[in-house]
């Protein structure tokens, strides 16, 4: 029925209306409250996922300013990463880190990028219990974040003019180039 057909009060009608609209408005505020407990609940299970059986809580380092580190803190921190990258990295991807040239640690990129792939590593692997998010995470850095990376790392490595090592493969190739005009 529309408004203009007889028996519709418009007063009527805009009553109806204002009363639907309270009542959505109020189911709205509901939501909003429902909405507020989950984000709490939610808040509260990552700060219990985050601490250890002594209760404290397990936390990244602090970011590296790698571009404004000197003396003692500096080497304190590429101490820590070259302990990683000799400890876990070098031996454990095989022919991922293989790609990794050995003037990694003066190249600003491989800095900042090897410490957040420390970090995400300890934070997926050095932790008491193993969740399915913990195991998706795993897989993540795995499959898909480790060999874009380790890709990266060593285009910037092997095209250092600098730190450049001997490729052999790179030599037969540039031999093979020299040999044919």
């Amino acid at each position: 029925m529309a408004m203009n057909e007889p028996g519709h009060d418009p007063a009527d009608v805009a009553t109806g209306l204002m009363l639907q609209i309270t009542q959505h408005s109020e189911r709205l505020a509901l939501l909003d409250q429902q909405v507020a407990a989950l984000a709490s609940q939610l808040s509260q299970l990552a700060s219990a996922d985050d601490r250890d059986e002594g209760g404290d809580v397990n936390q990244p380092e602090p970011v590296p300013q790698w571009w404004k580190l000197e003396g003692t803190e500096r080497d304190k921190a590429l101490n820590r990463l070259r302990a990683w990258v000799e400890q876990v990295y070098r031996p454990g991807y095989g022919h991922l880190a293989a790609t990794l040239a050995p003037c990694w640690d003066q190249h600003l990129f491989c800095l900042y990028s090897l410490d957040w792939l420390m970090e995400l590593w300890s934070a997926l692997y050095l932790t008491e219990e193993r969740k399915t998010s913990t195991l998706a995470s795993q897989a993540e850095w795995q499959i898909r974040l480790l060999p874009a990376l380790a890709e990266q790392l060593h285009h910037e490595t092997a095209n250092c003019e600098r730190h450049r090592v001997k490729d052999p493969r790179r030599q037969a190739i540039q031999s093979a180039l020299n040999r044919n005009p």
